[in-house]
């Protein structure tokens, strides 16, 4: 029960406790003292047996306080003049219903009532049995009244506790549901920010490989365009328009990566297959390639096949100043194998730039190992090793 409406409860007993006292010197007036001890013995145990109670569980004390005020009031109800000690008797029936679990106030309700009585048939010995019924009568419905708004007042404390107790774990679980909501958005206002930043480094990739390639191949055909200027003017010119038309290719190709960023129709074999025609046409690099079909394989495994042979070629034609390359993409049980070797110089240390570290991310990303392996005079040879079946 809420320790607030217990207070208020135990005010309203002291209230009627002390009206109960007055009216026993009122009904006693002429010999008050012995009546106002009494009175004063049981307020005194009721006190006594409400402190005990606080902040400890229930004790066996309990039952003797209350048979020692039981048995004061019934010596207060012989001696009394008046009827009003019953009143006493209501307190304790009070206290013992909300104290009690379960019916136990039954019994003790029962025993006051037939104490009542019993002094009640003592004073009025040789009087009319009719007002003698008739008083029992009344005390009979006042008990009972007594009784049942008390029991309905100890009910209804009891689903306001119920009530206040669900409120508080109704509010404990909003504040966790708040926040349970707070940690939500700033995960999802970091994956937000992620998915931009994650979105931004896979354009200036796809930008970086096309916009790389083109303009090698624009070089290549631009510098032989200038050896050729003295010698052969016509093919000097040709060598001119076809570096022209490549960097207009390489614009058309950024506008086309940027509308289909996010689409996933590219047929990307035919894209190989262009990409290394393309190389020998502009570049008159040979480029030997034997390459399975691989349309079947993941979006992500198909434009980093793409792209890594992409960045493969044009690192090597201009770092590497290789003049041939050899590409193989072959199954081999559960494994898509990608191999690129080319002629170059080779290097013995390399540090990986901006295009190495946007294929090895990509290589991640498909589920695939990249190795690099170079040495001076032995070229630039990128393996790839694509798990098709499953984890490494």
């Amino acid at each position: 029960m809420n320790n607030k409406i217990k207070g208020y409860l135990v005010t309203i007993a002291y209230v009627i406790l002390t009206i109960e006292l007055v009216t026993c010197f009122v009904q006693n007036i002429q010999n008050p003292w012995q009546a106002m001890f009494l009175c004063m013995a049981i307020i005194g145990l009721f006190t006594v047996r409400q402190i005990a109670l606080i902040g400890k569980e229930f004790s066996k004390l309990y039952f003797v306080y209350v048979l020692i005020e039981t048995l004061l009031i019934f010596i207060l109800g012989k001696y009394n003049d008046g009827t009003s000690f019953v009143v006493f008797y209501f307190v304790i029936i009070y206290d013992v219903i909300f104290e009690l679990q379960g019916f136990y106030f039954l019994p003790f309700s029962i025993g006051f009532y037939l104490l009542t009585s019993y002094i009640n048939y003592i004073k009025f010995n040789g009087r009319s049995i009719v007002s003698f019924y008739t008083l029992e009568f009344n005390n009979f419905i006042l008990f009972s009244f007594v009784i049942i708004i008390t029991y309905l007042l100890k009910y209804i404390c009891s689903i306001n506790g119920k009530l206040e107790d669900t409120s508080s774990k109704l509010s404990i679980k909003n504040i966790q549901l708040e926040d349970s909501f707070e940690n939500i958005k700033k995960a999802y206002e970091k994956n937000e920010d992620y998915i931009v930043l994650n979105t931004r480094n896979s354009f200036a990739r796809e930008i970086h490989d096309t916009v790389g390639h083109t303009l090698t191949t624009a070089l290549v055909e631009m510098e032989a365009s200038k050896v050729l200027m003295n010698e052969n003017k016509i093919g000097a010119y040709d060598k001119l328009d076809s570096s022209i038309n490549q960097v207009r290719k390489g614009l058309r190709q950024v506008r086309t990566s940027v509308r289909n960023f996010d689409k996933q129709d590219i047929d990307y074999y035919n894209e190989v297959i262009e990409l290394i025609n393309n190389t020998i046409l502009h570049t008159e690099v040979a480029i030997r390639y034997d390459i399975d079909d691989f349309k079947g394989e993941d979006e992500l495994v198909k434009r980093c096949i793409f792209r890594a042979l992409q960045e493969g070629i044009s690192n090597g034609i201009r770092h590497g100043e290789a003049t041939a390359f050899l590409f193989k993409l072959k199954y081999k049980g559960n494994m898509l194998k990608f191999s690129l070797e080319n002629n170059g110089k080779g290097i013995s240390h390399f540090q990986k730039g901006f295009g190495l570290k946007a294929m090895e991310e990509r290589v991640k990303e498909a589920n695939g190992i990249l190795n690099i392996m170079t040495d001076i005079g032995e070229g630039f040879n990128i393996y790839i090793d694509f798990n098709i079946g499953g984890e490494f």
